[in-house]
């Protein structure tokens, strides 16, 4: 079988972005507009320095202003992921001054804080975080913060599947849709406790939301159920996907990076990975936005099979396709099927 890895080189390629790149762009001077328009059409501007850019910066921040932007004294929420931040946007509209700390691209494993980070969390009244181990790299950060924001971990309350072979708790639960609709339960509950004015304008979002997400939970059942069953084997760059696997009836195999993409695997771990391949005849291995490609490239090379890649731990940016959750979810998916059937 010719094996087909090439990593693509235009803004639609979820690999496009590097980590170096994260790195980089996390040291420039960023400005957000907080509001119901963080998503796909997000205003955000990022520049290197400079009066020019700076004045076309408050001049554009200043034409976007208007319908869509929260009054004065909303309620101000922090997001840690752009995949809360998506969620969250949809509950709160107009009604919160919202500010998503991971930028598109970045992975929450390994996200450094920034100095930015800690100020944006001071300011908050309510922080909304995944929890189970996602955000380890912030927790500190979190800690130290100071302010009155209250903490949500939205991954409590869920039923945590483990992460196979370490005992630990698996945080990346939006890959079940459901627990996505229980995510919308609790940024209402919470929103409208701290916010009661605008309890009403939360309950309409959350009901129309509640409403796409059940609908795209039966979507992507139905769109599993076109691979034939024996071909309902994923190969990942690491476990990300153990709760699609448990919901929609996939099953995960294998792992290029068996722990976290932070831990190098062993050269035993990557020969047995390749042994499961070629034994269960897996037509693709899964690599994802946020996690260097490299060695899920070399594993298809070594066994004759494709690299499809997909969005996991972060939303992808304009004209990818997978600019919200529900887009998210549709890319993966539609790339799972038809990689596999």
């Amino acid at each position: 079988m010719k094996t087909n890895s090439r990593r693509w080189n235009s803004r639609h390629d979820p690999w496009h972005t590097t980590r170096d790149e994260n790195l980089a762009r996390s040291r420039r001077i960023t400005i957000r507009r907080r509001g119901a328009d963080y998503g796909p059409r997000r205003a955000k501007i990022y520049f290197r320095g400079g009066i020019a850019g700076l004045l076309l910066a408050l001049l554009w921040l200043a034409a976007c202003g208007g319908p869509g932007t929260p009054a004065a004294g909303a309620l101000r929420v922090a997001a840690t992921t752009n995949i809360i931040g998506d969620v969250v946007r949809n509950v709160g509209g107009d009604s919160i001054a919202l500010t998503v700390l991971m930028d598109v691209g970045v992975d929450p494993h390994s996200y450094v804080p920034t100095p930015a980070d800690s100020a944006a969390l001071h300011d908050a009244d309510l922080i909304f975080a995944n929890g189970a181990g996602l955000e380890a790299n912030l927790e500190q950060t979190l800690d130290n913060a100071g302010g009155g924001a209250e903490r949500i971990y939205l991954a409590d309350g869920l039923e945590l599947l483990t992460l196979p072979g370490q005992g630990e708790a698996d945080p990346h639960v939006w890959f079940d849709v459901q627990n996505v609709v229980r995510w919308v339960d609790r940024i209402e509950q919470e929103l409208s406790r701290r916010d009661p004015a605008q309890a009403e304008a939360y309950r309409r979002n959350a009901q129309a939301y509640r409403a796409e997400l059940e609908e795209l939970d039966a979507w992507v059942q139905a769109q599993i159920d076109q691979i034939p069953a024996e071909n309902r084997k994923l190969v990942t760059n690491h476990p990300a996907f153990g709760y699609l696997a448990a919901r929609y009836g996939l099953e995960q195999v294998g792992t290029v990076y068996p722990v976290s993409p932070s831990a190098e695997p062993s050269a035993q771990d990557i020969a047995a990975l390749e042994d499961a391949i070629r034994r269960y005849g897996v037509p693709a291995v899964f690599a994802e936005s946020t996690v260097n490609p490299k060695l899920a490239e070399q594993v298809a090379q070594d066994t004759g099979i494709r690299v499809v890649p997909l969005y996991t731990g972060s939303l992808g940016g304009p004209g990818s396709g997978a600019e919200t959750y529900i887009q998210m979810i549709r890319y993966d998916v539609t790339a799972i099927v038809d990689a596999l059937k």
